[in-house]
């Protein structure tokens, strides 16, 4: 089931992005002549998804500017944005109603900065993994866009690299680049030395180019050291549990999602 549209325009709420999903909610005229062109001059070419996921709690400017990073190296089509559901390795997260919400207030900041993008990136809010029932798994969220996307779509998971790092770690992760590339966008001071061998020789085996990864459906592992951004959504958490009356939002923090945090009454200590 996708959720009633109630983001910005350009953006959507949808499970995945197969070609039979809703129209974007209230696009303008400009917009939608943007988003027919592109797809005109795809022409035959696979199209081009990145999936954004995370617990969101809250989201802040560095998922954003990570989501931006790789809708422009990657030439994306489609910018899916995934709250998480139930995570078997992080307990005790703020609901998932709210983490929903938050997410879709950024998704309009997001939006507005892809607006002009070539070519043209639509946003989409997924649902997917909040509606899933028990333990939340990213292979599975793969496994169920590959089968809808079909063989040939470029669908590449996009992550941090401190994720990166620990990804021997996730569960069937070896699994992941059967229905995907993994991207990710290298934090200051990032060692590939702190990855296990095993992981090290994973990344000397599937290293690719954006232009490889945007040219094949799976099964690349692209790093991008670019981003010099580095938050703590512990650290913002702490911040937001200390600040209650503060007259702005903290650095790093997207001001309707401060506000909808202010209104909501969390993180407080």
């Amino acid at each position: 089931m996708t959720v009633s549209s109630s983001v910005a325009p350009h953006t959507r709420d949808a499970h995945a992005a197969p070609a039979t999903s809703d129209a974007p909610a209230s696009a303008p005229a400009t917009a939608t002549s943007a988003a027919s062109a592109v797809t005109a001059a795809m022409g035959a070419r696979p199209r081009r998804i990145g999936v954004l996921g995370g617990t969101f709690d809250p989201i802040h400017t560095g998922h954003l500017a990570l989501g931006a990073l790789f809708a422009r190296t990657l030439a994306l089509d489609e910018l899916v944005l995934m709250p998480a559901g139930q995570q078997p390795q992080k307990q005790g997260s703020t609901p998932a109603a709210h983490r929903l919400a938050m997410t879709r207030l950024a998704a309009q900041q997001l939006a507005a900065e892809l607006e002009h993008s070539r070519p043209f990136t639509q946003l989409l809010v997924s649902t997917r993994e909040i509606e899933r029932a028990g333990p939340s798994y990213t292979v599975d969220t793969l496994r169920e866009m590959r089968r809808e996307l079909g063989p040939q779509a470029s669908l590449s998971l996009l992550i941090g690299s401190d994720q990166l790092v620990r990804l021997d770690t996730w569960h069937a992760w070896r699994e992941l680049f059967d229905y995907a590339h993994v991207c990710a966008a290298a934090r200051p001071g990032f060692d590939r030395d702190a990855a296990s061998a095993e992981l090290r020789e994973v990344f000397a085996a599937r290293e690719k180019s954006a232009l490889g990864v945007q040219s094949t459906p799976c099964g690349g592992i692209l790093i991008d050291d670019s981003l010099a951004v580095d938050i703590s959504a512990t650290e913002l958490r702490a911040t937001l549990a200390h600040a209650r009356d503060a007259a702005t939002p903290p650095a790093n923090l997207p001001e309707p999602v401060w506000r909808y945090i202010r209104a909501q009454h969390l993180y407080r200590a």
